[in-house]
């Protein structure tokens, strides 16, 4: 059987002067009662500066600032995507959070990009899904003329592609605050008009996408990735940023 994250959310109330619990589930609360403060357990932000790069033959796609990727007119022609392999079975239920935004589109309604996505290779979503893969991914793609974005749930298992659930319309350069979990085959993507929002907890103030997925364990994360198709002209700029994993380290405190 392989070892997944199983989230067990725990409470507290003290002072500001006791020493806060360590090595607690991720969305845990502390509650100062003499402050009136409540702090959250938060886990590490990823530095995608340790991830592995991919980019066209001579162009670079992607770029990043360490907790930031930027996508800068990427298109639908070509392979790019970053990725960190945490070895093998290592996502099964989780809770993931992840800040992305759509800065700039053409109109032609296949301009889109992953911006979250799970699978056992290393390499662009298409090529996956031609080889029979499984895999996990979450994309932004031009809505209405180019000026909205929405958001889409997919399943790929062993190559059969299934559109799960799609988000509503948001105005290009509005950023979306996503918190990502799956527990078994259900997969759900809260997303969030702030990270304050998000923090609190509760379903998104802005929407909720969710279904049925595959129950597959994946090993290799992405911070943003391609589904190359072959087809030009259908530019899109973009950010993926603040990438938290809960399956990546310890968790720390967060006043909210």
């Amino acid at each position: 059987m392989a070892v997944k994250f199983v989230a067990s959310i725990k409470r507290w109330i003290g002072l500001s002067t006791d020493t806060k619990p360590t090595g607690v589930p991720v969305g845990s609360k502390f509650f100062e009662s003499n402050t009136r403060a409540t702090y959250v357990a938060v886990a590490s932000i990823e530095d995608f500066g340790t991830y592995n790069k991919t980019d066209p033959s001579g162009v670079s796609r992607l770029s990043s600032d360490g907790a930031k990727i930027k996508l800068i007119n990427g298109e639908r022609d070509q392979d790019y995507y970053r990725t960190k392999d945490f070895g093998v079975d290592c996502f099964g239920d989780l809770t993931h959070w992840v800040d992305v935004n759509v800065t700039a589109l053409t109109s032609n309604p296949d301009s889109a990009f992953v911006v979250w996505g799970l699978s056992n290779a290393d390499d662009d979503f298409n090529d996956i899904d031609i080889a029979n893969g499984s895999s996990l991914f979450l994309w932004m793609q031009r809505l209405s003329a180019a000026t909205t974005y929405f958001f889409r749930l997919y399943d790929l298992t062993t190559g059969t592609l299934t559109s799960i659930d799609a988000s509503v319309g948001i105005a290009v350069n509005t950023e979306s605050f996503l918190a990502i979990t799956r527990s078994g085959t259900t997969w759900t993507a809260e997303i969030y008009s702030s990270a304050t929002l998000r923090t609190t907890g509760g379903g998104g103030d802005v929407d909720t996408i969710s279904g049925t997925s595959n129950s597959t364990a994946y090993r290799y994360v992405y911070g943003l990735g391609s589904y190359n198709k072959g087809l030009a002209g259908r530019d899109i700029s973009g950010t993926v940023s603040n990438l938290i994993i809960n399956e990546a380290g310890a968790s720390f405190w967060s006043k909210i």
